[in-house]
């Protein structure tokens, strides 16, 4: 008889074993999850389609407050809108420098006919880079203004759908020294809003989660325009201010805007 050959030891399987293999497990996975995502990133990176911008974009200059000029195409908006007459507003160099450097730009500073108010209007587009678009509560902070309060509000402009344009409120204020050196405070009220092909929303979060959700279904990177509006006024004049920036807004909208309706 052949002598029984004797069985394998079997080593103990230990809680820290069973640990460890879950480690390397995990570690596993993560690898092939952040693999993954460089490759979807080389790839849309590699094979970007860019949407088409939801403004008019014209040939024209831009200069910046240095006179120097700074761009050869701009957002097209009006000149004048019926009595109410603007003037080109620079791109400041601070923002040249912060902004991609396909960044699109347009603005303009209107001024009520009586002197009371006046109003900038801008618009930012971008390109392939959609740092292009940011919130204006980094921006007002920075630029002297106090934040009072935001809301959502529907401006009087009729969009392709039907639907009314939505969009952001913000209430501020600046102090400042006149020129006797006396301490005076101007109102503000800052009104904006995201745009892109047939697409708005006031939301900055939603607007980057439309952009990540079209990039992952189509491949495409939508060119998303930011619009905005300031308007100075005089403290005790915040209902009037609202009601001209409004006004003000229904008329030179669908002169840049594609989607929405004169």
């Amino acid at each position: 008889m052949n002598p029984r050959k004797p069985k394998p030891r079997r080593w103990p399987v230990t809680k820290k074993m069973l640990i460890n293999r879950s480690g390397l497990f995990m570690i596993l996975v993560c690898s092939l999850l952040m693999a993954g995502t460089a490759g979807a990133c080389w790839y849309f990176k590699t094979h970007q389609k860019i949407g088409e911008p939801g403004v008019r974009i014209v040939p024209g200059e831009l200069f910046n407050e240095k006179g120097e000029l700074v761009r050869t195409n701009r957002v097209d908006l009006p000149e004048a809108l019926g009595q109410v007459q603007s003037v080109p507003w620079p791109i400041t160099i601070q923002e040249l420098e912060w902004l991609p450097p396909d960044t699109t730009y347009g603005r303009r500073r209107y001024l009520e006919p009586g002197g009371n108010f006046l109003s900038d209007l801008n618009v930012v587009v971008m390109g392939k880079d959609r740092t292009s678009i940011h919130k204006p509560q980094y921006c007002l902070p920075s630029g002297g203004f106090e934040i009072h309060k935001e809301e959502t509000i529907t401006l009087p402009i009729e969009l392709q759908g039907g639907q009314e344009l939505q969009a952001q409120l913000i209430h501020a204020s600046r102090a400042f020294k006149d020129a006797e050196g006396k301490n005076q405070e101007l109102g503000a009220l800052f009104i904006y809003y995201f745009v892109t092909d047939g697409q708005t929303t006031p939301d900055h979060v939603d607007m980057l989660w439309r952009i990540s959700r079209e990039l992952v279904l189509s491949g495409e990177t939508e060119r998303w325009g930011y619009v905005s509006m300031m308007t100075l006024y005089q403290p005790g004049r915040e209902a009037e201010a609202l009601e001209w920036s409004k006004e003000l807004l229904k008329r030179a909208v669908p002169y840049f805007q594609f989607s929405a309706r004169p």
